[in-house]
């Protein structure tokens, strides 16, 4: 008796990228290429004397 092997199926591709955060393959694509390689900086500390760039300091410390 010749034995009956099962055909494999066409797998249906998955999508590599989460769906709830990405609209298609190619946002995941650019987020991958542009925001994943990059190395990300820790804060830094600012300090600036009162009367050095007023409009900048306020804003930095509005912002906290």
């Amino acid at each position: 008796m010749a034995s009956r092997k099962r055909k494999a199926t066409a797998a249906v591709p998955q999508a590599r990228y989460d769906k709830s955060r990405f609209t298609s393959q190619e946002a995941w694509d650019r987020y991958t290429d542009n925001v994943l390689g990059r190395k990300i900086l820790p804060k830094r500390n600012v300090q600036l004397y009162v009367t050095e760039f007023d409009e900048f300091r306020r804003e930095l410390e509005r912002r906290n």
